[in-house]
């Protein structure tokens, strides 16, 4: 007999919002290297900076819920400090 173990609601937006943070990265990756140009590396700051907003409002609703973030708010945490360094050293 198999178990299905269902995530909630809940479980779903908080694992898709700290996750968020790559795309952005991502998507500043490639306004920065593929794109180029100084418009494109407006972009890709604004881009990189907007990334921090979904993690940071789920850091604030752990702190309100007295949760921990968890694996996905290290990953998020790490990422985007560990990208923005990348980008200023090519970009700043």
């Amino acid at each position: 007999m198999e178990v299905e173990m269902k995530k909630t609601p809940e479980q779903i937006v908080s694992d898709n919002m700290w996750g968020s943070s790559a795309l952005f990265c991502v998507a500043a990756f490639a306004a920065f290297v593929i794109v180029g140009g100084e418009s494109a590396v407006r972009v890709g700051w604004i881009l990189y900076f907007a990334g921090w907003a979904p993690p940071i409002c789920m850091a604030v609703w752990c702190a309100v819920r007295r949760r921990s973030p968890g694996v996905g708010g290290a990953f998020a945490f790490t990422i985007l400090p560990l990208f923005g360094l990348l980008y200023w050293f090519l970009h700043g």
